[in-house]
């Protein structure tokens, strides 16, 4: 592939000499201009990919070149007041050396080449590994033979002339931090151009080590479906069968280092060999009895309330406690998600015989038996339904207070941190936050920090939904204000929110597929466009409109990862059959990788 012509249009000759040589010397085609009227023609007559432009002659040459298919324009500022020159980065040139100029004036380029946006300061290229995973920028950068480094939440690789010549993943390293970095799918990365300057620990070439990492990927997932949670403790099992058994020799360094202890995962770390070559031994080892685990210690264990609308399989997998709220019909009592599940609810819902349902959140009894289950050997976060459409939160911080010195009893080395959040939130608003909590809490952040992250979060979980009719709600006593808005108006389907913790009106449409849409466009509204959101969607026994709602979101955000659920007996009752709804959060590049999904 042909590299971009560039024109460089600057009267301080040593500059102009400085930057032509430099650019030169990473392939681009460069033709250089000493004054305005000599860069204008050039312009006019080069149709060149970038102009790398003096701030007071951009005016008259850009003018030349303009239009929306024209070139990229990096404008040198040195402080002298210039006529607008369109859209471009900047290179604030003062106080620069030369080879410090060329190297954001590159970066620029490399950006444009790349389709990756540069930094304001010029400093680096900032993307996201959703829209481009690390294996397929790589390539590119070895294509660009570029010198610098790839910046990840958990690591680097450093380049040399666009080969890997190291990389760190947490404390491992070499081409086994590549092959564990190359699985990241999640969060934010960045490019330094420049030279790298660290010793070369990889002896592969870019594309040997590429190929050698998808193999690993491979092998990777393979052997993590045949072991339990990678913090589980690894632990040696000897009996006849170990006496009789061959082993391989990565087998047997599985034996000899599983005398150290720790979790599967400590033992990976200290291993040499890629991760799933590791893995495939241990899971090997399992499958014979000569190895067995014991269940993961786990710092934080995350609390939350039936309203979460959590599938189970969620729950399990982020290991969430889920506390039920009572749903009464008449004298009968079910435990939301326990005794009665959403199909078996709406139904009930149906039949007027029975009047309309009542709801009771958890008591502090039940609250207290939770916790006892989890204070001996974690600490607890416990994320609830807004204190403003439920007593849940208060009855919680009510067992917390009550329980302190049985908890302080049942950890046997002082009292657990026990935190209560109000979520403001309720569904799969409150799911997510729970979501968020407990992945938080896998990786291994202590309470304290993830209910600040969590607050902090809160304010951007962005929940709309849309009702059948508003006849539930007003049953519950939840849409004051709305039920005046939307009174009396025929064939309107209101749409609703949660705000600072209760059920506010947002907009009205006529009909249910415009409502969807107009419920998407609102949602788009509230965050950043481009940058990657997760979203939950949950329904009240409509599947078809919660399939209609996913597609409009997918085709309208990029979604790092989709939530979907059946909103339960005890908000079903509020909300009544026909709702959906979708909560959209968007985090920052650090908190992407935070939040991706446990291995």
């Amino acid at each position: 592939m042909a590299r971009l012509t560039v024109l460089v249009v600057d009267r301080q000759e040593i500059r102009r000499k400085e930057l032509a040589r430099g650019l030169a010397s990473y392939a681009y085609e460069v033709v250089t201009a000493a004054d305005g009227d000599e860069g204008q023609r050039f312009a006019e007559g080069l149709s060149p990919d970038a102009v790398v432009i003096e701030a007071a002659l951009a005016g008259p040459v850009m003018a030349a070149v303009a239009g929306e298919a024209g070139p990229l324009r990096i404008l040198l500022d040195d402080g002298v007041e210039a006529p607008d020159a369109g859209p471009g980065p900047v290179v604030a040139v003062a106080g620069l050396a030369p080879e410090a100029i060329v190297r954001k004036v590159r970066t620029a380029l490399l950006g444009r080449e790349l389709g990756i946006p540069a930094d304001a300061r010029l400093e680096a290229l900032e993307g996201n590994l959703l829209a481009l995973p690390l294996l397929e920028l790589l390539p590119n950068l070895r294509r660009l033979v570029v010198s610098g480094r790839v910046l990840l939440a958990d690591g680097e690789v450093a380049l040399e002339e666009g080969e890997a010549v190291a990389a760190r993943a947490g404390a491992v390293r070499g081409a086994k931090a590549f092959a564990r970095l190359a699985r990241t799918t999640f969060g934010s990365f960045r490019v330094l151009v420049g030279p790298a300057a660290v010793p070369r620990e990889i002896a592969e070439d870019m594309l040997s080590l590429m190929a050698l990492a998808m193999e690993d990927q491979t092998r990777f997932a393979e052997a993590c479906g045949r072991l339990p949670d990678l913090a589980s403790r690894l632990r040696l099992v000897i009996g006849p069968a170990f006496f009789a058994t061959q082993f391989t020799p990565g087998q047997q360094g599985v034996l000899a280092g599983a005398h150290g202890g720790g979790t599967i995962r400590d033992f990976v770390d200290r291993t040499p060999e890629l991760d799933g070559v590791v893995l495939g031994d241990i899971a090997d080892l399992r499958e014979l009895g000569l190895v067995a685990f014991d269940e993961p210690e786990i710092r934080v264990r995350v609390v939350t309330d039936s309203t979460a609308d959590l599938p189970p399989e969620v729950a399990e997998a982020n290991r969430i406690h889920v506390v039920p709220l009572s749903v009464l019909f008449g004298k009968e009592i079910y435990k939301d998600g326990i005794d009665l599940r959403p199909a078996a609810f709406y139904e009930l819902l149906q039949d007027h015989k029975r009047g309309h349902p009542q709801t009771s959140p958890p008591t502090k009894g039940e609250f207290l038996a939770t916790y006892r289950q989890v204070v001996g050997r974690s600490d607890v976060v416990s994320v609830h339904i807004s204190e403003k459409m439920s007593k849940t939160v208060t009855h919680a911080r009510a067992a917390v207070k009550e329980g302190s010195d049985d908890f302080r009893t049942l950890r046997g080395d002082g009292a657990p941190a026990m935190e209560v959040v109000d979520s403001l939130q309720v569904s799969t608003g409150l799911g997510l936050l729970a979501v968020i909590a407990a992945r938080l809490a896998l990786r291994r952040l202590d309470a304290s920090e993830i209910r600040a992250r969590v607050e902090a979060m809160r304010p951007r979980i962005h929940l709309l939904f849309v009702v059948d009719t508003l006849e539930y709600l007003a049953r519950g006593g939840r849409i004051g204000q709305a039920q005046a808005w939307f009174g009396g108006l025929l064939g309107i389907k209101p749409i609703l929110g949660v705000v600072n913790g209760e059920v506010v009106p947002v907009d009205r449409v006529r009909g249910g597929a415009n409502a969807q849409a107009r419920l998407v466009a609102l949602l788009k509204e509230r965050v950043e466009a481009g940058r990657p959101v997760v979203v939950g969607i949950a329904h009240a026994a409509a599947p078809e409109w919660a399939a209609r709602l996913r597609g409009l979101l997918h085709g309208a955000f990029e979604i790092a990862e989709l939530l979907e659920s059946e909103i339960g007996p005890v908000v079903g009752t509020h909300v009544g059959p026909g709702c959906v709804g979708a909560a959209v959060f968007q985090p920052t590049g650090d908190e992407l990788a935070l939040l991706a999904p446990p291995a």
